[in-house]
């Protein structure tokens, strides 16, 4: 993997050749009391988009239930609920600003380790 290429690749490139500029990594804890906690703004920390994004679940309680939203182009979409065993997850082909996450009916605080690739 390249880490500082010449050219800038658009998503689609990025994604063939499996190629990205920079990542980051960030641990994200959700208490289980179904308020959001907002990743790192990739826009504003200078990293760009991301193209792609790795969630793994690094601690939890099977019985949870997370709710995803991802800012794209500036705005949150629509929530996502995800189950325990849906992780880990991989989410590319968008150009990603930030994420949120949340967390209800768990009984230990899920803490999450976000990768993600620009």
């Amino acid at each position: 993997m390249a880490t500082k290429p010449i050219n800038k690749f658009t998503v689609q490139e990025a994604t063939n050749l499996k190629v990205y500029e920079n990542y980051s990594y960030k641990k994200i804890t959700c208490a289980d009391n179904d308020t959001y906690v907002e990743g790192d703004d990739w826009i504003t920390s200078g990293d760009g988009p991301a193209k792609e994004i790795i969630i793994l679940n690094y601690t939890g309680d099977a019985a949870g239930v997370t709710t995803l939203a991802l800012k794209i182009a500036g705005s949150y979409g629509d929530e996502i609920e995800l189950e325990f065993q849906d992780y880990p997850l991989t989410i590319n082909g968008l150009l990603i600003d930030r994420i949120k996450m949340k967390t209800a009916n768990s009984t230990i605080d899920e803490v999450f380790s976000i990768i993600s690739f620009h």
